[in-house]
């Protein structure tokens, strides 16, 4: 059963027995009994609610205080390079978890003109 049926079930019992048999007394429980227990669920509902806002709102400053840290970093990293006793070549990089430019691959490649390519069928 899921959260909604019941519920919704609980709202058609309590309309059809204050309407019908309000002063009667089913399996032990008094319709004032289960509207107690309705509007205790109502209210956690509702609780929850007001907990969900509050955690996005958290979760909202949360996130533009990141962005502030990120732009911070940033800062800090364009000031370490502009800055000539460290620049982009310093030691401090790598403990900031960035690569130093002695330590960058240059991107160039070997080229391939040594090897030669057979085809089949001729002769080696």
């Amino acid at each position: 059963m899921s959260y909604g049926y019941i519920y919704e079930t609980a709202q058609k019992i309590q309309l059809g027995w204050a309407d019908e048999a309000s002063d009667v007394v089913f399996g032990g429980l008094s319709l004032s009994g289960h509207y107690s227990g309705l509007a205790d669920y109502e209210q956690s509902v509702d609780r929850v609610a007001g907990l969900e806002n509050e955690l996005a709102g958290v979760r909202a400053e949360r996130d533009m205080k990141l962005i502030k840290l990120g732009d911070a970093n940033r800062q800090a990293y364009y000031g370490l390079l502009g800055t000539p006793s460290y620049g982009e070549d310093c030691t401090l990089l790598p403990r900031w978890g960035y690569t130093r430019r002695s330590d960058r691959s240059s991107g160039l490649t070997r080229s391939q003109t040594g090897q030669t390519t057979y085809t089949s069928g001729e002769a080696i």
